[in-house]
């Protein structure tokens, strides 16, 4: 599932600071969640080598949209960017209004439009409640997936 999810993609090292830093500054929008925290770390330590920047280099300063623009030059490159970002929204349990901004601004330096930008919305959406198909409480569902929509 999670295969079909994010299309295989060949990411250099470049690409990996880059998504981290992108990560790192929507999760800042609302202040960091642990959770949040936990999964940008889970990525980076996951992608990075003996001798890489620790994680804290690579996410000081600003992040510039320009640098995703150059690696991230693809469609489908572009999209496992802002799926990337979708997720990491998610992971504090809101997504919220100003997240959902920044990460269509982003979306929209990489050639993506508000069209695109909503059906990865969904994808993403789906993706996650799909893991939660073997709960049988309707209800608690119900209130989860209001959650996933911009507040």
């Amino acid at each position: 599932m999670i295969r079909d999810f994010f299309s295989e993609q060949a990411l250099s090292f470049e690409d990996v600071k880059v998504l981290t830093h992108a990560l790192l500054a929507v999760a800042r929008v609302d202040g960091v969640h642990d959770n949040e925290m936990a999964l940008v770390r889970e990525f980076y330590d996951g992608c990075a080598r003996v001798g890489d920047p620790r994680l804290e280099e690579v996410a000081a300063g600003q992040f510039d949209p320009e640098q995703a623009k150059t690696c991230f030059d693809t469609p489908e490159k572009a999209q496992l960017f802002v799926k990337s970002l979708i997720l990491l929204g998610f992971a504090d349990g809101v997504y919220g209004k100003a997240e959902d901004e920044l990460i269509r601004s982003y979306a929209i330096t990489l050639g993506l439009s508000s069209e695109e930008v909503d059906g990865l919305h969904q994808s993403t959406k789906d993706f996650l409640m799909g893991s939660l198909s073997h709960v049988k409480n309707v209800d608690a569902l119900r209130a989860v997936f209001a959650r996933l929509d911009p507040q």
